[in-house]
């Protein structure tokens, strides 16, 4: 069967999941089409809306987090009273532009952020409002262990 653009549409979204999930894992030129054709048409949002953890936007999202200047950003806005994102959100939003905002890239930055920050030896107290000029408008306060 060809995969087109009406068929994987067509999908319900577990279905496309599967397909996208299936073709990622198998390294042949069809296998890259189908890839790219699910990303380039939107095609990987979730029943609820939101985007799966190795979709190319939430991966590029973890890998900013995951960096030494996210990691670092996190921690020191965590040392300046601020939540953690408040050091990564001006990095997310300038290598992701509208991207960084829509389905749900801020819940998953958040999500991200609290796993390298418990990695790092804080805990989550409470959530805190971000500072006006970023995408996200809440996030996670952390104090160290």
């Amino acid at each position: 069967m060809e995969w087109t653009k009406e068929k994987i549409e067509a999908l319900p979204a577990k279905g496309r999941d599967a397909l996208f999930k299936n073709a990622r894992a198998l390294n042949t030129a069809e296998a890259k089409r189908i890839v790219d054709l699910m990303i380039e048409n939107d095609f990987l949002v979730s029943e609820g809306g939101g985007l799966p953890r190795d979709h190319p936007t939430i991966q590029t999202i973890e890998e900013i987090i995951r960096s030494d200047e996210g990691r670092a950003g996190g921690i020191t806005a965590t040392s300046d009273g601020l939540p953690a994102m408040a050091g990564v959100d001006k990095l997310l939003s300038d290598a992701l532009g509208f991207d960084y905002g829509s389905y749900d890239t801020t819940s998953w930055a958040g999500t991200l952020m609290v796993e390298v920050m418990e990695e790092a030896g804080y805990v989550k107290v409470t959530s805190k409002k971000m500072p006006p000029e970023s995408v996200m408008k809440t996030a996670a306060f952390f104090k160290k262990r």
